[in-house]
């Protein structure tokens, strides 16, 4: 049913009553040892650990996804035990290395893909074939052959690039100024794309803090740091805190020198810092709010990557906001998530506009809380991101709830099986 959230906004339904009866299902096969602090471990080595130790090894450094939980093997099961049963043909094309996806363009060009829905169950980012992941100049090309021809359910056509590469907008942003980066050839020299010229990567940078500085002044937002946040990346791999004046020489020495040189764009946001507290996570599913839980993170040294701040689950976040007077009981906990509705759904209208009308399917909103209990929006994410699970179940305390759950999703997405 189109939801009273949708019609309020003018959002239009996401299927027809009827679907494919074919499902292609794109899938990694590049499933190993993930490296650990940089350095890749032995196989041999893990063999010889106990039995449940090599299963621990199993579990975080081979199954687990990069980026998506929705993009692990289990999901992928799921997903085709479910299309089968409802009488769906299921066309599997598996994918190990750059030929094969290469090949996956040349077969929907050429029409071999015959006409359906299609789940791809890949993401990119600026590193080779490596479990879901996708080189992204190899990448948006076979999307788009895909999208051309199928009713993509995974990832959002409309939306998924926007949000992969950083480039969207929000009312709720901090105060932000984007970096648009681009260069002609491998190696060639970095310029910043100022709409009708390019500028030089030290002029733009300058012209950047000083109106982020004003703007962050204005918000009553910390000037003596800044948030350079790096496009294709997730969980905080490539986000650091520096020092205004240490934002040109940490993309000159940290961020371009690692950017493969096939890359030709690359989107830096430079962001003011908020003063946080923790972080709520709001997921809506077919444009309605439905599960939310909260996180917070240390804070790491000044130049170092996000990750090494840490991120804590409910129970740590619940503290701090405790400690910050922002929620002292439970009753005054649900009344600070509720005051957080609208700003979702403003987030949720934002994601419809991008897409050109449509509904996202799924889309997380976290938002960033302040010590004056301001909420910001720290990341807008359709389909890569992951599930909110660990939250607190009120019947039971545990902390255990995940709402959507994957089969909820699975069932959505037969919804979605005609555009």
């Amino acid at each position: 049913p189109h939801t009273a959230f949708q019609r309020q906004h003018g959002m239009a339904p996401p299927c027809s009553p009827t679907g494919p009866a074919t499902l292609h299902l794109v899938y990694s096969t590049s499933w190993s040892l993930s490296k650990v602090n940089g350095k890749a471990l032995d196989p041999n080595v893990v063999k010889k650990l106990p039995a449940e130790y090599q299963k621990a090894v199993q579990k975080l450094l081979v199954d687990k996804p990069h980026c998506c939980e929705l993009c692990d093997r289990q999901f992928l099961a799921l997903l085709e035990k479910t299309a089968r049963k409802r009488g769906m043909r299921v066309v599997r094309w598996p994918i190990s290395c750059r030929s094969d996806w290469l090949a996956l363009r040349d077969a929907a060009v050429a029409g071999a893909m015959e006409e359906g829905a299609a789940a791809v169950l890949l993401h990119s980012w600026h590193g080779g074939y490596d479990k879901e992941c996708v080189p992204a100049w190899d990448y948006y090309p076979v999307m788009e052959a895909i999208a051309a021809r199928q009713v993509l359910l995974y990832p959002s056509a409309p939306l998924d690039r926007l949000h992969s590469e950083k480039r969207y907008t929000s009312a709720l942003m901090p105060p932000t100024q984007f970096l648009r980066l681009v260069r002609t050839s491998p190696g060639g020299a970095w310029r910043v794309d100022a709409g009708p010229r390019r500028l030089g990567l030290a002029q733009a940078t300058a012209t950047a803090l000083t109106k982020l500085h004003a703007e962050a002044m204005k918000a009553g937002l910390d000037v003596k740091d800044v948030m350079v946040k790096q496009g294709l990346s997730w969980g905080g791999e490539d986000v650091a805190r520096l020092a205004p004046a240490r934002v040109l020489p940490h993309l000159e020495q940290k961020v371009l020198p690692k950017v493969p040189p096939e890359a030709f764009e690359l989107t830096v946001l430079l962001q003011a810092k908020v003063d946080l507290v923790a972080e709520l996570r709001w997921v809506t599913f077919e444009g309605q709010l439905r599960g939310r839980g909260w996180r917070t993170f240390g804070q790491a040294p000044r130049g170092t990557s996000l990750v090494k701040a840490g991120m804590k689950g409910e129970e740590e976040s619940r503290e701090a906001l405790l400690q910050a007077s922002l929620a002292r009981d439970e009753r005054e906990l649900r009344e600070l998530e509720e005051q957080q509705r609208e700003k979702v759904e403003l987030v949720l209208q934002e994601a419809v506009r991008d897409a050109d009308g449509e509904v996202p399917q799924f889309l997380r909103v976290d938002l960033l809380l302040d010590r004056q209990g301001r909420a910001w929006l720290g990341e807008r994410e359709s389909w890569g991101a992951d599930l909110i699970g660990g939250t607190r179940n009120r019947q039971t305390g545990s902390y255990s709830r995940h709402d959507p759950s994957r089969a909820d999703l699975i069932g959505g997405t037969r919804n979605r099986q005609t555009g």
